[in-house]
């Protein structure tokens, strides 16, 4: 879904699509396939020439939105910082500097891209799966807790949530449409910033 919608207007072959989303052709072909049957996508040409276009992107990403079945492991850590912003660029710093794969998401990502809430309490970011939980805490310079915490950092079983993360002031954040659909899962008003998101930035 995040190839598709990030390049919304190209005609997509099914190789092409599996390689651009790291999945195995079998799978672009029945998501493909699938997204013909709902009206999301059109098929033109015959044979190797055949192409996919997305006609409906706004449907698109109401159908991800919905079929999202994240369930990733979260380690909770407190990391010194006077401001959300600085507790933002901390990070970014600290993980990019020990070569952590990541991206920060939910309303941290937000305020960088279409601010909404002024407060930031808890910082999300995606992180490499194969990162250890303890050394993430330790390059982070964050101590473990089990309550209180100002960062959360996920872990799915791939790094699907990291692919096409964009860099925004210094910091890595995951792709407009990852946002939004980790937003609508966030309880603290993740729903209206998930709106201002797609009505300010996404525009369908």
């Amino acid at each position: 879904a995040q190839a598709l919608l990030l390049q919304r207007d190209r005609a997509w072959h099914v190789h092409d699509l599996a390689e651009g989303a790291g999945v195995s052709a079998g799978l672009a072909h029945r998501v493909v396939a699938r997204l013909e049957r709902e009206g999301i996508m059109t098929a033109e040409g015959r044979g190797p020439q055949r192409v996919r276009r997305v006609t409906n992107p706004g449907a698109l990403l109401d159908l991800w939105a919905e079929e999202n079945v994240d369930r990733p492991t979260r380690t909770h850590g407190y990391v010194l910082a006077q401001t959300p912003k600085r507790l933002i660029t901390k990070l970014g710093t600290s993980l990019g500097g020990g070569d952590v794969d990541y991206a920060a998401t939910g309303a941290a990502a937000a305020s960088l891209v279409a601010p909404f809430v002024t407060a930031v309490p808890v910082v999300s970011a995606w992180v490499s799966a194969r990162a250890a939980p303890e050394g993430l805490l330790r390059t982070a310079e964050a101590e473990r807790v089990t309550d209180g915490e100002n960062v959360v950092f996920l872990q799915a079983k791939d790094d699907a949530p990291l692919r096409f993360r964009e860099k925004k002031k210094g910091v890595w954040i995951v792709n407009r449409f990852r946002l939004y659909v980790d937003l609508l899962g966030d309880p603290r008003r993740g729903r209206e910033q998930a709106d201002h998101l797609r009505r300010e930035v996404i525009g369908f």
